[in-house]
């Protein structure tokens, strides 16, 4: 590859403009060296700012110090800023119960994008090339992806990107072979320990030897995927689908699921599932969501502890870990909460709101104002009436669904539930007719009918 072809490359496929600062993943493989090797080369002609991070995961010993100290004296050589780290990827492993791989991949990942938002970088560089491109497209085609798994990894994703995406590993070291350019060999790249060691010494060899060119084809089905991926998420930006947040996941009318084609059903629940704040769900998971949508009262384990409730109306996407919202609400001004944003003004003459989205309160029961979730067995007056009542059965009333009801804010002055978002305020609301009144209104997408089980 001569230098204006990866100028061209890092353009055009990576989307690096001139003087932008590029973080290099590096190392001290020939992969990464190489990348190294174009991206100073490339500096001569497209003005970049160049930088190297490098992990030391704690697994390999002096080996893996004798790469740290290679990678810090070829940085030197070259005047480019070196950053590095040393992790315990075998106490991370042990720790969160994942593989030894995954929890290097994450600590990894983890301190690139610390040092990139450190040092303003716009890119991370990584070397993956052709070879790796096609074992991550066989090895989530064995693990049972759907199409997205084989979009295995993009030239540029986020900030990541990877230019040498097309390039052939055998060439890279010929490159450095010619201009006489050391790296470092990783002896734990031949422990087929690795699934994907097993697959890059024996299975994808076997099926080169049994069809040539396989390689260059799963690199191919990886670019096909990813431009029908493209297509689809194109087609679900212009349906224009209506995403509720709740404040611990995201929720979706059934209805508009089920009208949808099955192969945009479950990109829509992909992108459900992002919006819910989850971790990635595997295609066997949004299987099982599919199956259950169509009936009433299920329930669906997702990846992380999450859950997938189907109510009568909603497909609810719920968080584990998130906790009750608790709130101090701004008595004049705009206040952002987990429930989306309420607005505090004096009200006018005669401005009493209309008791669900909005609602006229004296100023004196705002002065310790706060918005949070329902509590267990909390009461409320409602406005005109004198017996207090449940907000669990306001709510049921109302046809709020149980995995929704968290998500319904409720304000509180003087230590009392005055206003239920979407429902009722509450009798203590009402005093004194010649006081000093504000106007607590509601500004997020609770409610506008979502929340009445009957519209």
């Amino acid at each position: 590859m001569t230098a204006d072809e990866f100028c061209l490359r890092l353009s055009k496929d990576c989307g690096v403009a001139p003087g932008s600062h590029v973080l290099l993943a590096l190392s001290g493989g020939a992969d990464s060296v190489a990348l190294f090797c174009l991206l100073l080369q490339a500096r001569k002609s497209m003005p970049l700012a160049l930088s190297c991070a490098h992990v030391e995961h704690g697994i390999r010993g002096e080996a893996s110090l004798s790469d740290l100290a290679f990678v810090r004296a070829l940085c030197e050589e070259k005047g480019v800023p070196l950053y590095t780290a040393h992790v315990d990827a075998p106490a991370y492993a042990r720790s969160h119960g994942c593989g030894l791989e995954d929890a290097a991949r994450t600590l990894r990942y983890e301190f690139l994008n610390r040092t990139a938002d450190e040092i303003g970088a716009d890119a991370i560089a990584l070397a993956h090339h052709a070879g790796d491109q096609a074992e991550t497209v066989l090895l989530h085609a064995m693990r049972g992806s759907d199409v997205r798994g084989l979009c295995a990894m993009r030239m540029r994703s986020g900030r990541l990107i990877r230019p040498l995406l097309d390039c052939r590993p055998e060439a890279l070291r010929a490159c450095l072979d010619a201009i006489g350019q050391p790296f470092c060999e990783d002896a734990t790249n031949a422990d087929r320990t690795y699934a994907r060691n097993r697959v890059r010494h024996d299975v994808l060899p076997q099926m080169e030897r049994a069809v040539p060119g396989v390689g260059a084809a799963l690199c191919r089905l990886a670019r096909a995927a990813q431009r029908d991926e493209d297509y689809f998420d194109g087609q679900i930006d212009a349906l224009n689908l209506r995403i509720l947040p709740l404040v611990d996941g995201a929720a979706m009318e059934k209805n508009a699921l089920l009208a949808l084609h099955p192969a945009l059903l479950s990109r829509v629940l992909v992108r459900l599932s992002a919006r819910a704040g989850l971790a990635p769900q595997s295609a066997e998971t949004i299987g099982r969501i599919l199956e259950a949508l169509a009936r009433e009262d299920a329930a669906v384990n997702l990846t992380g502890g999450a859950h997938a409730v189907i109510g009568r109306r909603y497909l609810c996407l719920i968080r584990a870990d998130a906790p009750y919202p608790d709130v101090p609400l701004r008595v004049l001004g705009v206040t952002d909460t987990p429930f989306g944003r309420f607005e505090v003004r004096p009200a006018q003459p005669g401005e009493w709101g209309d008791g669900k989205t909005a609602q006229s309160i004296p100023g004196r029961r705002l002065m310790d104002a706060r918005v949070g979730s329902r509590r267990e067995g909390e009461t409320m007056v409602p406005f005109g009436k004198r017996s207090p009542v449940k907000l669990k059965k306001l709510m049921i009333d109302a046809g709020v669904e149980r995995a929704m009801r968290r998500s319904v804010p409720v304000v509180r002055g003087d230590g009392e539930a005055l206003l239920a978002v979407g429902l009722r305020s509450a009798e203590g609301c009402r005093g004194d007719e010649d006081e000093e009144r504000m106007l607590v209104r509601f500004l997020g997408l609770w409610p506008d009918g979502s929340l009445d089980g009957k519209s």
